[in-house]
């Protein structure tokens, strides 16, 4: 749409940053129904310029990413239900080569991020290609605003509270 009131459409295209930008190092560049070769090149080449691991994705729901990412945050929940520990969850996670665990990234990212589109749709229950459940954990910890890394505490001397109370 923001393409068609461009005088020449095929120099849009889109970016997806990976939040929190300065610390994700995923950039997902967006390709336009009418974007040029030399458009896609520039973006491409852009994201090397700014030190980000970019890739070319179509226009979809939750693009590459956070596709790959809810089951993967969907089995990790899955876990910690059927009686592994937060940090058992997470540090297999690492063991097996990841630069964090699940719930660490959700605590990054913002555990409120999925909460609230499923609130915005009336059905907390939706499942997508980009969020699924189980929900139960991280809807406990939204309703009491524990939403991770940007949400502190001062009471208690936390610059965050999410799966984890964070110090430091």
């Amino acid at each position: 749409e923001i393409a068609a009131e461009l005088k020449d459409p095929s120099r849009c295209m889109g970016t997806h940053f990976f939040s929190p930008a300065n610390v994700m190092q995923l950039l997902e560049n967006v390709r336009t129904a009418k974007a040029s070769d030399k458009t896609v090149a520039t973006c491409m080449e852009m994201g090397k310029m700014i030190k980000k691991k970019a890739v070319l994705v179509g226009n979809c729901d939750g693009f590459v990413g956070n596709r790959m990412l809810a089951p993967y945050a969907s089995e990790a929940k899955q876990l910690i239900e059927d009686g592994a520990t937060i940090e058992q969850v997470d540090r297999a996670a690492q063991d097996f080569g990841m630069a964090m665990g699940p719930m660490t990234l959700g605590d990054l990212v913002g555990q409120e991020l999925f909460w609230k589109q499923r609130k915005a749709a009336g059905d907390m229950n939706k499942q997508t290609k980009t969020y699924m459940g189980p929900y139960e954990l991280t809807d406990w910890l939204c309703e009491q605003g524990r939403f991770g890394l940007k949400t502190p505490d001062p009471k208690i001397g936390a610059n965050g509270r999410g799966i984890y109370i964070h110090r430091g």
